[in-house]
């Protein structure tokens, strides 16, 4: 049976078949979003993004199946366990992750889906996603923080965007990656150099935060999210297998580590330069 298995993993068909089941379906949910966008979210707007939630869990939940299932991958999990059985998926909660790996987002829902938020996790995306189908027509109904990367145009969609978000009746997790793209060394190289020309903290394992996203995020959503989770996840370094949608998709697993400090958002100083110390003083202490 292990045999017949690890064949259907490395079959060409099989991946096919899971690339057009993924297209598809995801229309399939897009349709029914403009459906009850266009008929209910006028009327009932608590009502739409309950059902959404059902809707986006359906897309999502496929490419944690090949995460959890098909590849067999292991997340093991750093946490205060009463903090885990009082606040985890029961309050708003605001993320601040590295951005260090190809699937570092895929085993942040492989959490989610643990703790029943997965419908509802919602991330900072570039403005051109939303036009791709379905994944980014999926997240722009999903009401998905895009940005045109120009702040004065960026700074009144994340004020629209976290208003909206803060009003959901349910639970949500809103993904914040400062470091704005993944780490490279040629990027790290290209972040010392900013860092030494502005004289902040030179990070060794990490690019130098974007901290207007987040400054200007937190002036909205303080008093509305309780708490930031501050996130670190690695992969064991000796691994033979890259941490790569290639490998997940061959049936390799991972093992993934995730370190999760929740922090009560009254204790983050105000104003925009103390929250962007705040940042940098953060990102320092992080590690790999």
């Amino acid at each position: 049976m292990d045999t017949m298995l690890n064949i259907l993993k490395r079959s060409t068909a099989v991946h096919l078949g899971f690339a057009i089941s993924y297209f598809l379906s995801g229309l399939v949910l897009n349709f029914i979003q403009i459906i009850l966008y266009c008929c209910l979210k006028p009327f009932n707007k608590s009502l739409f993004r309950k059902i959404n939630y059902y809707l986006c869990y359906s897309f999502s939940s496929q490419l944690v199946f090949m995460s959890q299932w098909w590849s067999r991958s292991k997340l093991s999990i750093y946490i205060k366990k009463d903090e885990y059985e009082k606040y985890y998926g029961k309050e708003h909660g605001y993320l601040l992750m590295n951005h260090s790996y190809e699937i570092d987002w895929l085993m942040g829902w492989h959490f989610c889906e643990g703790i029943g938020v997965l419908g509802n996790c919602k991330a900072y995306a570039k403005k051109a996603i939303q036009y791709v189908p379905p994944i980014g027509w999926m997240w722009k109904f999903a009401e998905f923080v895009f940005l045109e990367r120009s702040f004065e145009k960026d700074r009144d969609i994340i004020k629209h965007q976290i208003t909206e978000i803060c009003d959901y009746p349910d639970p949500i997790w809103l993904l914040m990656t400062p470091e704005g793209t993944r780490f490279t060394p040629t990027k790290h190289e290209a972040s010392l150099k900013f860092a030494q020309e502005k004289n902040l903290p030179l990070l060794k394992h990490h690019l130098t935060p974007r901290t207007r996203g987040f400054t200007t995020s937190l002036q909205y959503f303080r008093g509305k999210i309780p708490a930031i989770y501050n996130i670190q996840l690695a992969f064991d370094k000796d691994s033979k297998t890259p941490p790569t949608l290639t490998s997940l998709l061959y049936g390799k697993p991972v093992h993934a580590h995730m370190y999760i400090e929740r922090i009560p958002v009254e204790t983050v100083p105000e104003g925009e330069a103390e929250g962007a110390k705040w940042l940098h003083d953060l990102f320092v202490v992080k590690f790999l």
